[in-house]
């Protein structure tokens, strides 16, 4: 620090006198508009002066200190700033192998989904449903009731009993209460998603009073409205197009039925001329 008799040399940084032209300490001369840069951060400072410079208020980080603790302050302020740098490196590491993980699971979910499809649809083709009604010579109702209440219950949450609608419609009456109550809990659902549906007090009526070859039409109308709704859910799962294990063995205790009425029609039209 300068005082009014005294200065500090701009070249080694010696106390001189104030007026004076040269440094009796390293010879060099002073131009008139020579400063003395002691003033300058890191500029070279005697030892013995820093006990007659005042105690000054800095800020470092903002935080007022002096500057007998600026060097402890200024460290921890670095200790602080590379604290926070490894916390955002630890954070930034994180959040890339995130996303390598998720990479990862995406594409194992796509090469599983690719090598093994376990899901189909719950879509059944209008053809392979007349076939399956025609060959069990409408045995199959029996089975798509079960089937669809089993897709109320366990793919919409609809609290029914597939097992005991099944039963109840080999009962007179009851039978017909539950076709009803089946396609009305499906027509429900359908009419969520915005698509145009049946009337399922209609199809009942139908079903019931119109015989056995306009009931392929009720089931037909019904099981197309479905297959649009199953569109609607199940975008990206394929349709099955091959019989399951319980469609062939209905279609096998369909087989057995038409034997059994194709032969009970000959059996009685062989014994029709023996009867008087």
């Amino acid at each position: 620090m300068e005082t009014k008799k005294t200065k500090y040399c701009v070249y080694c940084g010696e106390k001189i006198a104030a007026d004076g032209e040269k440094c009796e300490h390293c010879g060099e001369w002073f131009e008139s508009s020579s400063v003395s840069r002691n003033h300058i951060l890191n500029s070279y400072v005697p030892e013995e002066t820093i006990e007659e410079e005042e105690i000054e208020t800095v800020k470092v980080n903002n935080t007022p200190v002096d500057n007998t603790n600026n060097i402890d302050a200024v460290i921890n302020s670095i200790n602080s700033n590379k604290k926070e740098d490894s916390n955002i490196n630890h954070d930034l590491n994180n959040y890339n192998d995130i996303q390598d993980n998720n990479y990862n699971n995406h594409q194992n979910n796509d090469l599983n989904n690719r090598n093994n499809i376990s899901k189909y649809s719950n879509i059944l083709p209008i053809r392979r449903f007349f076939l399956l009604m025609f060959l069990t010579g409408g045995l199959y109702v029996y089975y798509w009731v079960y089937k669809t209440n089993c897709y109320l219950k366990d793919d919409l949450g609809k609290d029914v009993s597939p097992g005991l609608r099944t039963f109840l419609m080999f009962i007179p009456i009851a039978n017909i209460i539950v076709f009803y109550q089946t396609i009305e809990d499906m027509n429900n659902f359908i009419k969520r998603e915005g698509i145009e549906s049946y009337s399922s007090v209609l199809n009942t009526l139908i079903h019931v009073f119109l015989g056995y070859l306009l009931s392929f039409w009720v089931y037909i109308n019904i099981q197309e409205s479905i297959n649009e709704f199953w569109r609607i859910k199940e975008p990206n799962l394929p349709v099955k197009r091959e019989f399951s294990n319980p469609e062939i063995i209905v279609m096998f205790l369909g087989a057995i039925l038409w034997i059994l009425y194709f032969a009970l029609i000959f059996l009685m039209a062989f014994l029709a001329p023996l009867i008087p």
